[in-house]
């Protein structure tokens, strides 16, 4: 086992890197460490190997965290990359080009990607605007430290949930750049909606029937919306777009620790399901993610521009029209 690839599957594990761009981004680098270091064994050709290889790490960072959808797609992509290099083309220089095509894959559809999204996403956003957000997206947070740098005057609704309250590293952020925020769990969020203009969320992935794949939770928080009447604007990159069709989030979901919901952090005292969490008769549940039904979605911003969920199939043709995903 490489030392990067065993680092990066240890923080995934203990949870220290989090994020679909942040786990992309992370192996994409392991993966380039181990290409520096890789030589070629005797009566064995370079594509076949490092494929293998590569295989072997993948199924290592499964087991400590399954795979997400961009990281599916980014190892679709470096495989692909890989077994097109010419056969006669020198190891120094096939290793070569395998770390820069990574290089260009973060830089360009990731980096750029966001960068992209963020301008699309800023011309959204008008004075006297209150913005609701749940969780904490890499992507929305870009979105509102521009639209603040911009001069914009808008207040920020932060909606949060437990086990992760990832929303309060969200929340510090922004108060400490200055904007204007309020705090709120999703139990309040029919209560909070009222005062909403738009509703900016992440995605994990944006799957070929419109439907988004997000933190847990996200769903809820645009049915409320679209119960509003309040827009849902998705921010996605469109290496996160998948070919795939989901209806719900129990066919294919990945599950967190199940003890973690039944503590209440720092309240010890509160544990009502000790001595329950064993039982026979009691199994704890906590699903990771949901999916959004593109009812939901009014506009999904991506580096393509902003379109319709209707128009995500478009997006998936033409990414397999570049070769990536083949």
């Amino acid at each position: 086992m490489h030392p990067a690839v065993y680092k990066v599957g240890l923080h995934y594990l203990s949870g220290d890197i989090s994020g679909g761009n942040a786990r992309c981004i992370a192996m994409l680098q392991a993966f380039q460490e181990v290409i520096k270091d890789y030589s070629t064994p005797p009566e064995k050709t370079l594509s076949r190997d490092l494929t293998a290889k590569i295989s072997s790490y993948v199924s290592f960072f499964t087991e400590c965290r399954p795979l997400s959808v961009s990281m599916g797609n980014a190892i679709r992509f470096l495989k692909s990359r890989i077994a097109k290099l010419p056969l006669t083309m020198s190891e120094s220089e096939a290793k070569t080009t395998l770390q820069s095509d990574i290089d260009h894959f973060i830089n360009e559809k990731i980096i750029v990607a966001d960068k992209v999204i963020v301008s699309h996403a800023v011309t959204k956003i008008r004075d006297g605007d209150v913005l609701l957000t749940y969780g904490s997206s890499s992507a929305v947070e870009m979105i509102l430290q521009r639209a603040h740098e911009l001069g914009k005057q808008f207040r920020v609704v932060l909606v949060d949930s437990r086990p992760k309250l990832e929303g309060q590293l969200l929340l510090r952020r922004l108060v400490a750049k200055g904007i204007s925020c309020t705090y709120t769990h999703i139990n309040a969020i029919s209560y909070i909606m009222h005062e909403a203009t738009r509703v900016f969320l992440g995605a994990s992935a944006v799957l070929s029937n419109g439907t988004v794949y997000s933190r847990v939770g996200t769903a809820c928080v645009a049915m409320v919306a679209h119960a509003f009447d309040v827009p849902v604007l998705v921010c996605c990159e469109a290496y996160k777009f998948h070919e795939r069709v989901q209806l719900d989030s129990i066919c294919s979901n990945e599950l967190g620790d199940p003890h973690a919901i039944a503590n209440v952090p720092g309240r010890e005292q509160l544990n009502f399901l000790d001595g329950c969490a064993k039982s026979d008769n009691l199994q704890l549940l906590n699903l990771i993610y949901d999916v959004m039904p593109s009812d939901y979605v009014s506009m999904i911003i991506t580096d393509y521009g902003m379109v319709p969920p209707t128009s995500v199939p478009v997006i998936v043709r033409e990414y397999r029209r570049e070769h990536l995903w083949m």
